[in-house]
Order: C-alpha cells, then sequence, then structure tokens
C-alpha cells in the first residue's frame, strides 16, 4: 500500500494546538472565555446557573437488596410538606463486592485515554468505630469482621476510619491495606461496671427520673427492701445497702450520659471533617451504646450537620449475649437495657437515611447486608422552590410508588440563599475525591514543546456523550495537580454549545501551557440540566529525548474525526479510528540545524500483540513556524482494510539508515 502525507505538516500543527482549541490557559493567569475555530460563528457566552438540588437515596426491597428499575415517575419528593418536581432520576451501581475470602478485580484502564464510562463507581465509606462503647472481648470479633469488610470493598472506594473518642485514624483512602493495619491495632475501652450491685443502664435511668417503681423494684432485688428504703433507719445493712444502691445507679447514668456525650460529639466533628461537598457519603458507627433517654437534645442540629456533609450514616450495634463472659454477672432486665442502648443508634441511624444492623452471634451477616445496601443508589434531581433556599433547615421525605420496599433518606436538608453557578458546581467537582458519572465522557492528552519558552503545551482532548439539545451548553473545568497538592495550571469555560446535528458524542480541544513534570489531571463538567461528569488522569509533561532529538509525544487521528472545514483532521480522543487513513504527527527538536543531517522518520503499523509490521510510509519532516531547530515529522498510513483491532502507530526515528529511537501510540480501528 502507499502511503500518504498530511500535505503541510505546519498546517497540521496549528489545527492540532489551535484551530481544535477553543481556549488556552496559563499556570499563572486566569483563562479568557472560549474562542471558537476560526471557521465558525460566533456562539454567545452563558451565565447561568444550575438550580437543580441533588439527593441520593437508597431504595431497598425485602432481601436487602438495591431496586434499580425506577424512573423519575416512581418517586415522589416533598420539602416541608410539598411536594418539588424531580427532574431527573439515576441509578448509580457501584462494583459488586469480591466474595468472602477473594479480592476484587478490575479491567486495566486504557493508557492512552481516560474515561468514567463503565468505570468502577467508588464510594467514600467512613468507618467510626466508638471504642468508648465496646466492651474489650466483643471487639476483638467486631474489628475482625470490620477488616474483612473493608478487604471485600471495590478497589475504587476510598475509606476513611476514625475513632472515638481517640485512637487510629486515616483520611480516605484505596489503600485498603493501611485502613486494615488499624483496625487491627484498635479495641474495646467500655468499662466493666465497677460497682458491687448489679444495676443496669435501664435501672439507673429510672433512678435518675425518680421512677418510684424501678426504685422499689431494685431496692426490693439487691436489698431485700422496698418502698424506696423507708423504714431502713440508721446505720443497719440494709440502709447502706440501698445508699449504695443509690450512689451505683448514678455512676451508671453519669458514665452512659458521658459515653453519649462523647460519641455525638464525635460525630459532629467527622461530619464537620467531611466538609460540605455534594459527593454522597456513607457513615459506618459501630456503636455498642447510646443513651440518649434524657438527653433529648443530644441529637439537635446532628440531622443538618448530616445533611451538610451529604451522609448517610449506618449504626451496627454488637449485642451483647445473655451469658456473654465478658459480663461480671449475669445482667439482669437484658431486654429494657437493650432498647435504652440502642434508642439513639436507631435516632441517628433515622435522621442520617440508614438503618441499625445488630450484629449478634454471626458479625459478618450484619456486614453483608450492609455491603449489600450500599451495591447501588438513586440520585434524584429537583427544583427547590425560592422559599427552599433561605439557609434554613428544611424537612424532606421521599416515597416510591412501589409496595414491599424500603426508602432510606434522609430527612433534613439546607440550600443556601444563593444558587450554585455552574463555575461553583465544576470547581466542586474537581475537587471531590470521587467520580461523577451522570454525563459519559472521555478525554486524552498530547504533549507538545511551546516553541517560545521551556514549558510544554499540553492538548487536552475531551469527548462527551450528550443528547442534542438547542438550548443546552456544558461549562467545563479543568486543572492539573503537582504530586505535592499545588496547582500546576488550570481553566474554565463556561459554555461549550450543544451539538446542532444528532451525534452520539462532542469534541473539545484545549492547551494548557505548563512547567516539565508530573501530574494529575482532572476535569470536570456540568450541563445545562444539572448532570454531572467528571474523571482524572494521570500526566507526564516531558519531552522525550532519543538520540540527539527531544521528540514530542505522537499524535493520531483520521478524517472521520475531524471538521472538513478545518480540514477535516482531528486528534482522535478515544483512539478508535474509522476512517480510511492513520494520520500521524509529531516533533523533533536538536540543538542546532545541523542535528538534522540525515535524519528520517517513518511511520508503522504493527498489531497490538504483534511485531509484524503490517504497513508503512514515510513521514514528511519540515520547518515548523520557521524554527530551524524544529522539525514536524508528519504521515498517513491506509488502514481501511485492516480488520478491527488494537494497533499500534510507530514514528521510527533514523539517523543515516540507522535506527535510534521510536515513538509509539495506541490505536482502534472501528468499523462504521
Amino acid at each position: 500500500m502507499n502511503g500518504h502525507s498530511f500535505g503541510d505538516p505546519v498546517r497540521l500543527a496549528a489545527l492540532a494546538l489551535v484551530a481544535c482549541t477553543p481556549f488556552v490557559a496559563s499556570a499563572t493567569a486566569r483563562p479568557p472565555q472560549a474562542q471558537t475555530a476560526p471557521a465558525q460563528p460566533q456562539r454567545p457566552a452563558f451565565t447561568t446557573s444550575v438550580d437543580v438540588v441533588s439527593v441520593d437515596v437508597n431504595v431497598i426491597d425485602g432481601s436487602g437488596h438495591p431496586v434499580r428499575d425506577l424512573s423519575s415517575s416512581d418517586f415522589t419528593l416533598m420539602v416541608d410538606g410539598k411536594v418539588r418536581r424531580i427532574t431527573s432520576a439515576q441509578f448509580v451501581p457501584v462494583a459488586a463486592v469480591a466474595p468472602i475470602g477473594g479480592s476484587a478485580r478490575s479491567e486495566p484502564a486504557p493508557s492512552d485515554y481516560s474515561t468514567n464510562v463503565g468505570a468502577p463507581t467508588g464510594r467514600l465509606i467512613a468507618i467510626v468505630i466508638d471504642r468508648g462503647s465496646i466492651a474489650p472481648l466483643r471487639a476483638k470479633h467486631v474489628l475482625a469482621a470490620t477488616t474483612r469488610f473493608v478487604e471485600r470493598l471495590g478497589p475504587a472506594d476510598r475509606v476513611g476510619l476514625f475513632s472515638i473518642p481517640s485512637g487510629p485514624a486515616v483520611d480516605f483512602t484505596t489503600d485498603h491495606a493501611s485502613i486494615m493495619a488499624a483496625l487491627q491495632r484498635t479495641d474495646g475501652q467500655a468499662e466493666a461496671h465497677p460497682g458491687t450491685k448489679n444495676i443496669g443502664i435501664a435501672d439507673a435511668l429510672g433512678f435518675e427520673r425518680g421512677s418510684g417503681i424501678t426504685i422499689d423494684n431494685v431496692n426490693d432485688r439487691e436489698c431485700g427492701v422496698s418502698s424506696n428504703g423507708r423504714g431502713t433507719t440508721g446505720m443497719g445493712d440494709q440502709a447502706l445497702c440501698v445508699k449504695l444502691v443509690r450512689e451505683e445507679a448514678g455512676i451508671v447514668a453519669t458514665y452512659a450520659h458521658e459515653r453519649a456525650r462523647n460519641t455525638i460529639a464525635g460525630l459532629r466533628n467527622i461530619l464537620d471533617r467531611l466538609g460540605s461537598s455534594d459527593t454522597p457519603k456513607t457513615i459506618v458507627l459501630v456503636s455498642e451504646s447510646l443513651v440518649i433517654d434524657g438527653e433529648r437534645n443530644a441529637t439537635a442540629g446532628l440531622a443538618r450537620a448530616i445533611a451538610a456533609a451529604h451522609a448517610t450514616i449506618y449504626t451496627l450495634k454488637p449485642e451483647a449475649s445473655d451469658s456473654d463472659a465478658s459480663e461480671a454477672r449475669a445482667p439482669l432486665g437484658a431486654a429494657r437495657d437493650r432498647a435504652v442502648q440502642e434508642e439513639g443508634l436507631i435516632s441517628v441511624a433515622r435522621i442520617g437515611g440508614g438503618e441499625m444492623f445488630r450484629i449478634i452471634a454471626d458479625p459478618d451477616f450484619a456486614f453483608t447486608r450492609l455491603e449489600s445496601e450500599l451495591s447501588g443508589y438513586y440520585l434524584l434531581g429537583f427544583e427547590p422552590e425560592q422559599s427552599d433556599r433561605d439557609g434554613g433547615n428544611h424537612a424532606i421525605s421521599v416515597k416510591v410508588a412501589r409496595k414491599d420496599v424500603a426508602v432510606r433518606s434522609r430527612v433534613e436538608f439546607t440550600i443556601g440563599a444563593t444558587r450554585q453557578t455552574d463555575e461553583q458546581i465544576v470547581m466542586a467537582l474537581l475537587r471531590a475525591p470521587v467520580l461523577a458519572t451522570s454525563v459519559p465522557l472521555r478525554l486524552t492528552t498530547y504533549a507538545f514543546q511551546d516553541p517560545e519558552s521551556p514549558k510544554i503545551r499540553l492538548l487536552v482532548g475531551m469527548e462527551v456523550e450528550r443528547p442534542v439539545d438547542p438550548g443546552g451548553h456544558l461549562a467545563l473545568g479543568i486543572v492539573l495537580v503537582k504530586p505535592g497538592g499545588e496547582i500546576g495550571a488550570a481553566l474554565f469555560q463556561p459554555s461549550i454549545m450543544s451539538a446542532t446535528q444528532a451525534a452520539q458524542s462532542q469534541k473539545s480541544f484545549a492547551t494548557l501551557l505548563v512547567d516539565p513534570g508530573v501530574y494529575t489531571l482532572r476535569a470536570a463538567i456540568v450541563d445545562s440540566h444539572g448532570r454531572r461528569g467528571s474523571l482524572e488522569r494521570p500526566i507526564r509533561a516531558y519531552m522525550t529525548r532519543i538520540s540527539r532529538f527531544r521528540a514530542t509525544e505522537l499524535l493520531v487521528g483520521d478524517e472521520d474525526g475531524g471538521d472538513p472545514a478545518a480540514g477535516g483532521v482531528a486528534p482522535t480522543i478515544s483512539g478508535n479510528l474509522s476512517g480510511g487513513l492513520l494520520h500521524v504527527y509529531m516533533e523533533l527538536f536538536a540543538d542546532s540545524p545541523v542535528g538534522f543531517d540525515g535524519t528520517s522518520v517513518s511511520i508503522e503499523v504493527v498489531p497490538a500483540e504483534g511485531s509484524a509490521v503490517v504497513d508503512s510510509a514515510p513521514a514528511v519532516l519540515q520547518l515548523v513556524a520557521g524554527d530551524d531547530r524544529c522539525r514536524a515529522a508528519a504521515g498517513a498510513v491506509p488502514i481501511s482494510r485492516l480488520p478491527k483491532g488494537n494497533y499500534l502507530a510507530r514514528a521510527v526515528i533514523s539517523l543515516d539508515g540507522r535506527k535510534v529511537g521510536q515513538m509509539t501510540r495506541p490505536f482502534r480501528v472501528v468499523k462504521p
């Protein structure tokens, strides 16, 4: 087969780095608004904001599995008792956990581009161990089950560990091994009943309330004296016993209240630490007791903090058996004590939109049920009224028009008085630790040398799957983050207009001017309906040293991916080529013009799993922008006769006929 060149490599460079890039940003200045390609008419910039509030809701069937086939018409959402219009209802599936004893696996991500399509939907799960409430012996078994729960989570899940009142703490991470190691260093610190009398928490609270029936029953049981100790005088044994019972009841009640206040304060601190991003978070509180009897204000304001953190709280309560060896004496009134101890845990789970699960004989059973419930949720978008935007607390309820299902949703929410702008939403998405997948997108990069500085000109290409919407637009943000967290470059584009004709995807290009280095690129978009998408990609913004040259990355494309008015060729984003020619472009830099003497470049195509060259063509070397220290190498190879599959494009650099190096880029041949 005969090869075909691009014709004018300089023109292709302009196409790749100028005509296809609607905006340019640097690391030191705020980027300008988008400028469209010269061949396109001027488009207006949008300054609208998205007035849609997102609420995550779990709908669970009788066996504890998420219900997956609901639409927006199946939900009814009310704020302060008044119905609000639901604009969207998206079920967000979460990658299934691995079976017990196994580990989760995922397919390797493509190297030439990144996508949120089919990507594992990671969750934010905060495990909170209420050490002060858990008996040391029970903690051993419960924390071992917690460790197995973490081991079975998906690789994209970010897990954090927090301890109350103190103990091991690990911020959100996908390094699950570090969480499991910290759990192994965690124990229970609940103190055994120190007194000589068998006073349960229900008895102690009865004494605190002055319940005559409770006081009489306990005195009769412990001292053989009824009627509140009346008739016992002096310092006889019975009088001393009654006095001791009263004192011990006070100690038990005080200790329970102190523990409850510690737990609630710890939860508030954790919620504050989680921040106010819209990313759904799950808090798993492992606690043996939360006594709120007589402390009705203990949970006041907790619902607001939960709503602000966008969190759902599940509580797991280890249960002591009636013959627990960790108890000094067999418990009396165990059922009453159990009800008092779990009242607060049930309340926290209710206002947190979750559920309380008891850990009885098999601790893995409760965690398995939790795993099932967390395997998917609905993201509801609804339009708030102006009265909702007062910054105050508002009751929210979600119902489903289906029998035999349970709906898990928070009971309150708060919206600021000011609507979120597109830019605020995009910035929040860029900071969020998990991907948004409502809008499917793909992204790739090509690194080139900036001709006027030592910086790298990074071409960022994005492909967005979106329906045709004449009045719709996308807001886009991109940020490059250095390993230490410093921002290397950033931009915000307020409006990318919707495609005007039916198409499965829409492409957009940008150029970032950055210092050479290693970065994490994060990109986020929101459309005019409030749908959101985000992804991240590791980036090496370097030139590659090949013999006497510094080489840019290999840019590939085909005519089916380009704009005919701009020349018909555009860089590929997903690596999928459906045209008849594989077009290739790269640049070589030398210290002086004589460095190019005897230099040649050839373009080769080889199967991804092989080494035999299936076709090749010479590349044309030409000056770039009049710089005699730079040459553009461009060429094309026919691919119309190649079968569908994965291939590798190679630009082979030779000096005096001897190969000195090559640059490669994978691509895939697809048929229309």
